[in-house]
């Protein structure tokens, strides 16, 4: 594929507000079409250059978070028009797609009553009849026409401006906005990538854009990306200081996900929060706190569970995912279990529980932000957050499909989602990563035999399909069509065109080919080891926090094979690296228990034990056999009391005798050992007699 580089001009910063006039602008009309634009950079204001510019434009969005978003941003703008259709199913794209899909299952064996399909067809009649109103109210204002839709409905927005003309149409500028998501959505909602991409097919003028495009070799196996045009922009060369490369910090883990998630929540509800300071030019020196978290978790259920763990209530927290019923569920008895939760520790019968929506929206530019924002992959593409202060957390699992975060796309999305300037954490991002485990990996041979073996019977099936009667090939396209929609292609390429011709037409899905590629370099590839991901992450120049120093110690501590050789080389570090570098040190070396040992021991405890494995484990044990049960008691007393609550002496003594008891804690419980826990407030309250008793107000933790 020929790359063609388009240079950013000195003073450029942001596409829509800079590059839009003079002899050297840029111009979608100077390119020919189709073509591929490589932004390079998120938040450089391309989507803003196609709703300013003076051409007639439909912009195609993989997601309603992000139309909506954009929309909020533009309500003052007559021209332009979010044709959404209300009756178009969200797509869960937080769900695990490994298994069968029993909530399609469920659906398919309910009727589509008549009803339901008229009201489904007056939902894209309302559509059509307002874009083309949109279009004639444009012309009548002599404003470009704007219209922004969802991949899933522009066939309906493409008939109505069809209907009007078909020159009307041709003229439209098309620009298929995040179009790598075509690839990852491949897996949710295959069917309707190629329908968008079938569509485009008879269209003029067609760009597709994005800042982090699919890598070549994927791209050239599809018909619609093959050998067509590629241009670049270069935001360096005419001014190297303009691009800024964010600062990743990658932890390596591998206790559960919710265990790291919920050390970050517990720190921010105990006040701990990261301070910076910067000096400007004038050397006044001012110091920034960061008392807000955003969370990039693609999981709903792992969302619950660090709300129920953290007792976190929903005015500490903004969540945004797909806007299902089956989410909106899940998170809301998520809260509402916290809410009984603390009405039974204060004595309140039948508090007042949640209902109706609880999934939230993103914060427009100058409006509050709660403490928390938990994000899913629904989110993760174009929306635009405005906190003057918030941090970015990600977690990725590669071992676990829908919990992977893929390094080439992902992740500088992510990255990019932070947009004030005032924002001192803007470019900054913590990242928790679990590497693939031994028991996950799998050949290269294996996996080539696996996709021969689909595609054979990919093929087995069109050819089913081919010979059949015609009067039973409709049978046949539907029970594939039910085969994909279930079991994810499990078994097979075959998708079903919904809207080739007059009936449902089966055809080999090249899509969710490359998708299944894709998805094995991830996890067998770029999250194979810890190197491999830092590596992955600076190629992507992605600033991973390793130095050249650190880099060629982790090699030499790799090709040790004797393990007391390991330990000497360990303890060696001592005299070579800062404390700093030997953390780092051992967060990029591929074997935690290394850590553990250095974490217990030091470096004087495994040398006083002649760096032998068998007693610096017996020690290490030992160790931590003690601090175990004051891990899990203080554990479970953050879990039984809350801060701001009031409680009596003596239930706090009957409470810390049962906890004592649990856990195998030898002490006699007093009401004053929370003062180990909570920073405590002396307070009169009433208990079940209405008698006035002494007691603690639980002020913050400790």
């Amino acid at each position: 594929m020929n790359k063609n580089i388009i240079v950013v001009p000195k003073g450029v910063r942001f596409i829509g507000r800079d590059w839009m006039e003079g002899d050297n602008c840029y111009n979608l009309r100077n390119y020919p079409f189709p073509h591929i634009v490589n932004k390079v950079l998120t938040g450089c204001g391309y989507t803003e250059y196609c709703l300013r510019n003076d051409q007639d434009l439909v912009l195609i969005s993989p997601r309603k978070f992000l139309l909506e978003n954009k929309l909020s941003q533009h309500l003052m703008d007559l021209n332009i028009h979010y044709a959404e259709n209300r009756t178009d199913i969200i797509t869960n794209y937080e769900r695990d797609v490994s298994g069968e899909d029993k909530s399609y299952l469920s659906k398919i064996n309910k009727i589509d009553t008549d009803i339901i399909k008229e009201r489904k067809r007056e939902s894209v009649e309302v559509l059509k009849r307002k874009v083309r109103e949109h279009i004639i109210s444009c012309r009548r204002m002599g404003k470009p026409v704007k219209i922004m839709v969802t991949y899933d409905s522009f066939r309906h927005v493409k008939e109505a401006i069809r209907s009007l003309s078909e020159e009307t149409l041709q003229n439209f500028q098309i620009v298929v906005d995040e179009f790598q998501s075509i690839f990852i959505d491949a897996r949710f909602k295959s069917d309707a990538e190629l329908e968008l991409l079938n569509n485009l097919r008879d269209l003029q003028k067609v760009c597709f854009v994005s800042a982090t495009p699919y890598l070549d070799k994927y791209l050239e196996m599809l018909d619609e990306f093959n050998n067509i045009p590629y241009y670049e922009f270069d935001w360096k060369s005419e001014d190297p200081g303009r691009v800024t490369n964010p600062k990743l910090v990658v932890n390596f883990v591998h206790k559960s996900l919710n265990f790291y998630i919920s050390k970050v929540i517990q720190e921010y509800l105990a006040g701990d929060y990261e301070t910076r300071v910067k000096k400007d030019k004038s050397g006044v020196i001012t110091k920034y706190v960061s008392n807000e978290a955003v969370f990039f978790l693609n999981s709903v259920k792992g969302i619950c569970k660090a709300i129920t763990t953290n007792n976190l209530c929903l005015d500490q927290c903004n969540i945004l995912c797909a806007k299902t019923d089956d989410n909106n569920k899940q998170v809301r008895d998520a809260f509402n279990l916290v809410i009984k939760r603390k009405a039974e520790q204060s004595g309140i019968k039948n508090p007042e529980l949640l209902s109706g929506n609880v999934i939230g929206y993103i914060p427009g530019y100058g409006e509050p932000h709660k403490m928390f924002t938990f994000c899913t992959r629904t989110v993760y593409l174009g929306a635009d957050f405005y906190s003057t202060n918030a941090r970015t957390f990600i977690f990725s699992d590669a071992n676990i499909e829908c919990l992977s975060v893929d390094i080439s796309m992902d992740l500088e999305q992510i990255l990019g989602r932070q947009r004030r300037e005032d924002n001192i954490w803007k470019n900054i991002a913590t990242m928790y990563v679990k590497t693939t485990r031994e028991s996950q990996k799998r050949s290269l041979e294996d996996f080539i035999e696996y996709v021969k073996g689909k595609e054979e019977k990919s093929y087995s099936l069109l050819r089913s399909y081919d010979n059949a009667d015609q009067i039973d090939k409709h049978n046949l396209a539907e029970a594939y069509q039910t085969l994909a929609a279930v079991h994810h292609y499990k078994d097979n390429y075959v998708a079903v065109n919904r809207h080739a011709g007059k009936d449902l037409v089966p055809v080999f899905n090249k899509l969710m080919l490359v998708s299944e590629i894709r998805a094995f370099e991830i996890q067998q590839v770029d999250y194979a080891e810890r190197f491999t991901v830092i590596s992955n992450i600076e190629t992507n120049e992605l600033a991973g926090e390793i130095n050249n120093n650190i880099k060629e110690e982790v090699k030499k501590f790799s090709k040790i094979k004797n393990t007391e050789d390991k330990f000497k080389f360990i303890v060696g570090l001592e005299e070579k690296l800062t404390k700093d570098e030997i953390d780092l040190f051992f967060n990029y070396i591929n074997n935690y228990t290394y850590k553990d040992y250095y974490d217990l021991l030091g470096f004087s405890g495994i040398k006083a034990h002649k760096y032998k494995e068998a007693e610096i484990k017996r020690e290490a044990e030992r160790i931590r056999s003690n601090s175990n049960i004051e891990d899990k008691l203080k554990n479970e007393i953050y879990r039984l009391f809350t801060v701001g609550y009031r409680y009596s002496k003596s239930d706090i003594k009957s409470t810390l005798k049962n906890a004592y008891e649990r856990v195998g804690y030898q002490k006699t419980a007093k009401a004053s050992d929370l003062e180990e826990y909570f920073i405590v407030k002396d307070t009169k309250l009433q208990d079940e007699t209405k008698k006035w008793v002494n007691g603690f107000e639980l002020l913050s933790k400790k």
